[in-house]
């Protein structure tokens, strides 16, 4: 990889990469209960941050300063919320799924029992006979 040199396509990429990075950092918060911080400096001295809980108390962690442990009760009970509610959809996609292959069971035993009466040559019945 070789930098940019063109400063108009250098500003686009970043603005497009730095709303990447911000959506995989909430995301990672969101599914995982991670404690993020980072900090993103342009190339024309702008900083960008983003922090959770809060940027301040990440930071004076690192930093080895005591600090009581963060309260995620409310975090922990949206990640909790998130997977019970994946966990229900699931569920209803496999009892659908399950309804569907009992019919299609149904089917095949019909379609054996059709072959078994025409003794495997069902084409040669006559079409009265054939529903």
């Amino acid at each position: 990889m070789v930098k940019m040199k063109n400063v108009r396509n250098l500003g686009v990429t970043f603005s497009k990469r730095r709303a990447g990075l911000f959506k995989k950092a909430c995301k990672l918060c969101t599914l995982c209960g991670a404690e993020i911080a980072y900090v993103i400096f342009s190339y024309d001295g702008k900083v960008f941050s983003f922090g959770h809980p809060s940027m301040d108390t990440l930071v004076e962690r690192y930093l080895g300063r005591n600090l009581p442990p963060p309260n995620n009760d409310v975090h922990n009970q949206q990640i909790v919320a998130l997977r019970e509610a994946g966990i229900l959809e699931l569920n209803t996609k496999l009892m659908n799924l399950e309804v569907v292959l009992q019919m299609e069971k149904n089917r095949g035993e019909s379609l054996r029992e059709i072959r078994k009466r025409a003794d495997g040559v069902w084409w040669q019945s006559p079409i009265e006979e054939l529903n």
